[in-house]
């Protein structure tokens, strides 16, 4: 596994090396583009158990394709545990009726790709996560839109981004929404398990780097961290629900607000959407640090979950432990944004002069 962390080292390297971010990793074994960096919007919600809350998630993926131009090319279902061609013709109608036909005690579980096989970290994928009724909204619910890397880079494509984000927390309720870059990998868990490694090493190097797996959501009434009990760290938009800003205050969090930063705070559905940034951004360790991604961890850090789970499953891959994030890593990574100095991280990963070059 080690041999495998080195690869996704060099595959980082090539990247900063070439400034081309929308690079894939190809494994050469399995002849798959398994990881990529992509951009991420996840919604967590409760009431998944509701009819009319699934129907409006997938109506809602009209809305995403419609936005983004793309052609699924493959579907799947979790509770079928089988992957098919995407059912184009009569979407989403099919899907609805396929939902409808399903017990409201199930859980649901479907996967939406651009790529030709679900092994393919997607460009364009959505996944969707749906609690049973017996969670009685002790558990979230969550749906996750894929973009790709460079998506926001043309102006009107950014602001329909962000309009559509928007979109949900103020026509559903919400209660935590994160959009940020990440670590792509297979949608299917069993599949992207192998490739977690690949979320440390870039983690390593890239503090604006945001971390998403199912593993963090959890029930309220039990004693493990999970998004249940607290909040991610900072990322470009961020959307927090009342009962969030009624533990974080929303009178302080506003009075927090630097106006000589870009963060930017919107009321909406009785939560608060933030905006980090103008652009994503990956926030490359031992460069200047975006100050409203700095503003905006300062807000979220007193209502933030302190151990929150970083990998999907992996304490039953003994062999993949070594170069997971560990519960101290967890620390660390989470509170990123509360150290001043990285000296130790960029003795191992210095910046390279082309990105250096890129601010003079």
């Amino acid at each position: 596994m080690g041999e495998l962390f080195q690869q996704a080292e060099a595959w980082l390297d090539r990247i900063e090396q070439t400034q081309d971010y929308t690079l894939p990793y190809v494994d050469l074994e399995s002849k798959t583009e398994p990881v990529r960096l992509n951009l991420m919007m996840s919604f967590w919600f409760y009431d998944g158990d509701q009819l009319s809350v699934r129907e409006y998630f997938f109506n809602k993926i009209l809305e995403y394709i419609k936005l983004t131009g793309i052609e699924f090319q493959q579907e799947a279902s979790v509770n079928k545990q089988r992957e098919r061609k995407f059912r184009k013709d009569g979407f989403p109608e099919n899907w609805i009726e396929d939902i409808r036909g399903k017990k409201l005690d199930s859980s649901l579980v479907y996967y939406f790709s651009d790529q030709p096989k679900m092994s393919f970290a997607p460009k364009y994928g959505v996944k969707a996560s749906f609690s049973p009724d017996f969670a009685n909204n002790e558990w979230y619910s969550t749906v996750n839109f894929i973009f790709p890397f460079d998506f926001t880079k043309n102006s009107d494509k950014r602001l329909q981004c962000i309009e559509f984000f928007k979109s949900f927390v103020r026509e559903i309720k919400v209660e935590q929404a994160y959009c940020g870059y990440r670590v792509g990998q297979p949608l299917d868990f069993t599949q992207a398990v192998p490739w977690q490694t690949f979320d440390t090493a870039t983690a390593y190097r890239y503090i604006g780097l945001d971390i998403e797996k199912k593993s963090q959501t959890s029930a309220v009434t039990n004693d493990e961290p999970s998004l249940e009990k607290g909040v991610r760290s900072t990322a470009w938009l961020v959307y927090l629900g009342q009962p969030w800003l009624e533990k974080l205050d929303e009178v302080q969090a506003i009075q927090k607000q630097d106006p000589n930063t870009p963060l930017r705070l919107e009321p909406i559905n009785d939560g608060v959407f933030f905006k980090a940034d103008e652009f994503p951004q990956l926030a490359r360790i031992g460069l200047p640090r975006p100050q409203g991604y700095q503003a905006l961890n300062n807000i979220l850090q007193p209502i933030r979950e302190k151990m929150l789970p970083l990998t999907q499953y992996a304490d039953s891959l003994a062999e993949w432990e070594p170069v997971f994030f560990q519960p101290e890593q967890c620390d660390w990574w989470l509170e990123r944004w509360d150290r001043e100095d990285d000296a130790e991280l960029l003795k191992k990963y210095p910046v390279p002069e082309t990105l250096k070059a890129k601010l003079d």
